[in-house]
């Protein structure tokens, strides 16, 4: 029968061999929950070396309050592709910016931002800020007429970029209408703001003048084509061709009342407002009277209202765009209107020509991709949803080697103390 001193000698020996075969199998056979290492937003940059060194059992875990840039956010998807298990929680704000280029002879980029509500954004590029903006509901608007280099917009804490596009080759506008004043001086205002211009203008029965080449609605050639009367009806069904492919189209005054372009305008054409002024009264965009859009259609959008009614709405139609407005002698705000006047007319006919007119896509200029400029959602596409780590899931800290050597020094020390007690060897 075995002695207590023999049996306490076994036991000894059994959890040595023990513990040194939970060593040996714990090298051998990981768990992925054996360990779990976190970084901040502010600490992740630096942590994603060593954290490639890491043996595939550590969890990685990221605390964020803004998305990190993107190569740290492509790297921890390919630490996610070598084994680990990457996760992240936290509520980075949606935030995207595009750039688009505007058709413009000034070559001017629009910068759309979206961003929660209130949030300020600093727009910036290689050379200086461009402007500032706070958001007042999903998103805010910035145009600038030169970019240097790539645009970065600080939107609260996060940080978006975006490469600025490359100016595209603007086509001809085509002005078509009866000769009066408005029409010399819409031609004028675009030809002194740099748009080319082909104008059409009737003058007599079976008699027209006509500037610049021969007239043919084609997006590869023109880019829209503004009527300042009825006189747009000879243009037959090649107009509504021209805009599903893309043209844009500028109704002014009573030139919605076509029946050829009955099917495109945002609405119908009311009776014809007048605005009394006095001698010594300066005349502005709002008091020359217009003709207003009545029974808008469901697609049309008001861009313009006074208290007499509505002065602009815009409609899409396949790919382009119609706007009517119903100022039929806007003239007369070049003419006699305050100073500055002269500017502010050539401007507003460059916007509303900008507004509708076919312009090709075109690549952006640096090598900035969406992932930049759209943080959150490149986060979301790498590594997946946020994931918090619940507390009940975190894995225990794992048992210092030593302390294991030291359990199965000691057992052997204590078997071999009670043998030589006994004078065995």
């Amino acid at each position: 029968m075995r002695s207590p001193r023999s049996t306490f000698e076994l036991v000894c020996r059994l959890a040595a061999f023990g513990v040194l075969g939970w060593l040996l199998g714990g090298s051998v056979m990981s768990s992925p929950t054996r360990r779990l290492e976190r970084a901040s937003t502010s600490g992740i940059a630096g942590r994603v070396a060593a954290w490639t060194r890491s043996p595939p059992n550590v969890r990685l875990h990221a605390d964020l309050t803004t998305a990190p840039d993107p190569w740290i956010v492509d790297w921890l998807a390919a630490l996610g592709h070598s084994g680990h298990g990457v996760t992240w929680s936290g509520s980075p704000p949606a935030v995207a910016m595009g750039t688009e280029a505007v058709a413009d002879p000034r070559g001017s980029v629009r910068v759309d931002v979206a961003a929660p509500a209130h949030t300020r954004v600093v727009l910036r590029d290689s050379a200086s800020v461009v402007d500032s903006v706070r958001v007042s509901e999903l998103g805010a608007t910035i145009m600038t007429p030169l970019v240097v280099g790539d645009l970065v917009a600080d939107v609260g804490a996060q940080r978006v970029v975006a490469s600025a596009p490359d100016s595209a080759p603007l086509r001809s506008i085509v002005v078509v209408g009866d000769a009066s004043w408005e029409g010399k001086f819409i031609v004028s205002a675009l030809e002194e703001r740099g748009w080319p211009v082909v104008a059409r203008f009737h003058v007599a029965p079976n008699v027209d003048v006509t500037q610049g080449t021969p007239l043919v609605l084609d997006t590869n050639r023109i880019a829209a084509v503004v009527a300042i009367d009825t006189s747009v009806q000879s243009l037959g069904s090649a107009l509504e061709h021209f805009v599903h492919e893309g043209g844009g189209l500028v109704l002014a005054g009573a030139a919605s009342s076509a029946s050829a372009v009955v099917s495109l305008t945002p609405g119908s054409v009311g009776a014809r407002t007048r605005v009394v002024l006095g001698p010594a009264d300066t005349i502005g965009l709002g008091t020359t009277g217009f003709y207003p859009v009545t029974a808008l259609k469901s697609d049309g959008v008001i861009l313009d209202r006074r208290p007499s009614g509505i002065a602009v709405a815009a409609r899409r139609i396949g790919a382009g765009r119609v706007v009517q407005i119903g100022y039929d002698d806007s003239w007369r705000w070049r003419m006699a209107g305050g100073p500055g006047s002269e500017v502010a007319y050539r401007d507003w006919w460059s916007r509303v020509i900008a507004s509708v007119a076919y312009l090709p896509g075109s690549l952006p200029r640096g090598a900035v991709t969406q992932s930049a400029s759209a943080p959150l959602a490149h986060l979301t596409e790498r590594l997946g949803p946020a994931r918090p780590v619940s507390a009940d899931r975190l894995p225990s800290a794992p048992i210092d080697q030593r302390i294991l050597l030291g359990l199965i020094m000691i057992f052997l020390l204590m078997e071999w103390s009670s043998r030589r007690l006994r004078g065995l060897k």
